[in-house]
Parts: C-alpha cells; sequence; structure tokens
C-alpha cells in the first residue's frame, strides 16, 4: 500500500506532465499501481490500516502478581525472584516488561511518605538561591534574577533578597541582611551543596570554603550541609523560593534589582505578618520566642571583592570597564583592589597599605585624582628632558663623514683584483 506522501507525489508528477513510465522511474512504483490510483482520482486516497493491540504477555499473569506481592514477607520481592515464579507458570515474556509494570505498579499505588523535621526555637534556619528570568516592559529585554531567601525552620520567618549574581560577596552579604532583618543569628544553618559553601562537594568528606567558614566563625554558626540529591532536607526554604517565584516575581514588569529590593520589603512584611499554613500561627509573633543570638554586638564583618590589576605606563589601571588613576611610582606595579557594591567606592592597596580610593558611580571613563594627574605630569616632563639629552649625546657621539671617507679610501687600497 502507497504511504500519503508518496500518494501526493504521483499527482503531483502527472500534474507536471510526467508520463506514467517517467513516474514509476523517478518513484521506484509499479506503472501498475500508479494507474490504478490516478484512475480513482485525489480524493480517493489510500487508507491507512489501524494496527491491532496485541494483549500484553503478562496480563494474564496479573493476578498471580497481586498474589505474590500480598503474601509476601517484604513489600517488594525482587522483580527476578518474581519472574521466576511467573515462568513455572508458563510465562513466556521478557524481564524487562515485568520490571516496567512493577515500576508504574509502584508509580500508581503507593504514595511518597516525607516525614517532616521539626527544630526548636532558634536552632536551625535554612538558605538556598533560586533564579529567574524577568522581562522588563520598559526596554524589553529579559535578564537572569538571583534569589536569595533564608527561613528559620521554628517560626517560618522569611528573608528574601534580590542580587545580579550568585557569587561569594552577595552570598554573605545576603547574610548579614538577613540577620539584621531576624535581629539576630540561629545556632545553625542549612544549606545545599554549592560552590559557595563548599569547595569539594560529595556524600562524605566534604571541603568546606574559607572564606566560608571565617564568616561563619565570625558570626558564631555552625554550617550543615544536605546530603546530594536531597533536596527535601531543606524543604521549608525550597518551598519559600517557588514561592516568591509564583506569588512576586510573577506580577513585575522591571528587572532592575534595585526596584526589586524596594518591592520586596512591604511584600516581606505582609507575608510575616499572615497565618502560616503548616503551624497555623503568624510567623512574626513567633520570632522573639525564637531566642536567637544577638547580632547587634558583634563588629562587622570586612565584606568585599578583593582583585589584582597591574598599573600600565599611564599611572591607570582597568576595572569594570574603567581606568582608575594611582600615584606615577606604581607604574609597572600589581595593585590589590577591594570593592563593595553597597559603597560605591574602591579602595587600591600595595602591600597592605592603601594608596588610594575612587568613586565607582562617576560617568567617566578615565577616573584620575588631580593630586595624580600632576605628579604624572611632572614624571612625563622629566622623562621628556631626560629623553632629549640622551638625543643630543647620541648626536654628538656620531663620527664625521671624513672618518667614513678615510675608511672608504684605505679599503680600496687595500683591494687588488684577481
Amino acid at each position: 500500500m502507497l504511504k500519503l506522501e508518496e500518494f501526493m507525489e504521483i499527482f503531483r508528477l502527472k500534474d507536471n506532465g510526467y508520463s506514467l513510465s517517467a513516474i514509476s522511474r523517478m518513484t521506484g512504483i509499479d506503472r501498475k499501481t500508479i494507474r490504478k490510483y490516478l484512475t480513482k482520482g485525489k480524493k480517493n486516497k489510500p487508507a491507512m490500516k489501524t494496527r491491532v493491540a496485541k494483549e500484553s504477555k503478562l496480563k494474564c499473569f496479573e493476578k498471580d502478581i497481586l498474589n505474590f506481592l500480598k503474601y509476601s514477607d517484604v513489600d517488594f520481592p525482587p522483580c527476578t525472584a518474581i519472574y521466576e515464579k511467573l515462568v513455572e507458570r508458563g510465562y513466556t515474556g521478557s524481564l524487562s516488561l515485568l520490571q516496567k509494570w512493577m515500576g508504574q505498579y509502584k508509580k500508581k499505588h503507593l504514595s511518597k511518605i516525607v516525614i517532616r523535621y521539626e527544630t526548636p526555637p532558634g536552632q536551625q534556619a535554612q538558605v538556598d538561591w533560586g533564579e529567574k528570568k524577568i522581562l522588563d516592559h520598559r526596554t524589553g529585554l529579559s535578564k537572569k534574577v538571583y534569589i536569595f531567601s533564608m527561613v528559620l525552620s521554628w517560626s517560618r520567618m522569611r528573608f528574601v533578597m534580590f542580587t545580579p549574581r550568585a557569587d561569594m560577596y552577595y552570598f554573605l552579604f545576603c547574610h548579614i541582611q538577613s540577620f539584621r532583618y531576624f535581629s539576630g543569628i540561629p545556632r545553625e544553618i542549612l544549606y545545599d551543596q554549592n560552590r559557595c559553601v563548599l569547595i569539594k562537594p560529595g556524600f562524605k568528606d566534604v571541603v568546606f570554603n574559607h572564606k566560608f567558614l571565617d564568616f561563619a566563625h565570625h558570626y558564631d554558626f555552625i554550617p550543615r550541609v544536605c546530603k546530594p540529591y536531597r533536596a527535601q532536607t531543606k524543604g521549608k526554604v525550597e518551598n519559600n523560593i517557588k514561592y516568591v517565584k509564583r506569588s512576586f516575581l510573577s506580577l513585575q514588569d522591571t528587572n532592575d534589582i534595585h526596584a526589586l529590593n524596594q518591592r520586596r520589603k512591604p511584600w516581606l512584611e505582609k507575608v510575616n505578618h499572615k497565618v502560616h499554613s503548616t503551624i497555623q500561627e503568624i510567623p512574626y509573633r513567633r520570632l522573639p520566642k525564637e531566642n536567637l543570638n544577638d547580632f547587634h554586638t558583634i563588629p562587622d564583618y570586612d565584606l568585599c571583592y578583593v582583585e589584582s590589576r597591574r598599573v600600565f605606563n599611564d599611572s591607570t589601571f582597568s576595572f569594570y570597564s574603567k581606568r582608575y588613576s594611582v600615584p606615577p611610582e606604581y607604574r609597572g606595579k600589581t595593585v590589590t583592589v577591594k570593592y563593595k557594591p553597597s559603597h560605591a567606592s574602591i579602595d587600591v592597596y600595595w602591600k597592605n597599605n592603601r594608596i588610594t580610593q575612587h568613586r565607582t558611580d562617576t560617568p567617566e571613563q578615565y577616573v584620575i585624582k588631580r593630586s595624580h594627574r600632576h605628579a604624572i605630569w611632572k614624571v612625563w616632563r622629566d622623562d621628556k628632558k631626560l629623553f632629549y639629552q640622551k638625543a643630543q649625546e647620541n648626536k654628538n657621539e656620531n663620527h664625521p663623514l671624513s672618518v667614513y671617507e678615510e675608511i672608504s679610501m684605505e679599503a680600496s687600497h687595500d683591494y687588488t683584483p684577481a
């Protein structure tokens, strides 16, 4: 029987003026078959045969399988053991067919049981990252926004902050903001195995990030990590990330980080003053009973980006597509730049000594201090004088033309043709 595409090709070639023999050569279909369908016309397209569904070889053995499961000492005996029993009773199908049936049966009849783990007041908080692409209605561009969330496990108090990146700086910065929002620090915090927490993830012998451990030691809390592929261990913060995406971010018309963080403040207060569906209490009223460790008595953690930059010959270095100046004595050297996005300024260090500071919110591409400019011009003028002085010395050292003439005459007398 012809396929529908072959049937359509026959009529297309016939309409273009090809003969039966030409159509047969081009399509590989017998001339008699082509003539038959051309005689019937385009309306009588070939009918597709419906495939008769075959009964599964396992169908007549389903009652036996259910009896095995009912009277077994374990919940689900191995499929290989059931397969051997069925073969004894005349089963001719494959083991994989039985395994597929057992998988569907488990999925249909067994519900996944999750035990909710509750902690005492002030004992634990859960932290996680999330991300979502948001369309800016003003510019028409989509941009990824990262979501930091911390949830106090007992009171269910929630904290959310939006960041442009999910790096170490913003990870620690959001921790500080959440401690300030809760006015306290829990005794331990539960994390996923992400790169800000661990250098070496795994099931055992994990290695923590040294910067993060220093931060945890400074604020006196114990970091805990979940086992791989066990996201339900920190289900409280996982659910909060989903809630933020669905309830807050889904209705936003901008992806500007500053605007989103301003809008989240009243939304967050409203959420924390509502009755929580699990504990049936208002989280904000539970917060005083958490008895968190005091945050305000701990000095601020020195949090900033630390990067190295080499100073060019014009006494400037490049940082985030701008050029910043340093005193000219640091030309060719490598300086350390400390940057705090919240302060809109950078500090430049040379061997642990701060040599200058610059603002980062200026529109200029070259940010050069007046004192640096005068010092650079002075060095340039001195270099210029030195250049001309050396050029004059080289000029005075040049030999007169008479010397070269004498040398050429001596060379001509010494030459004797063969």
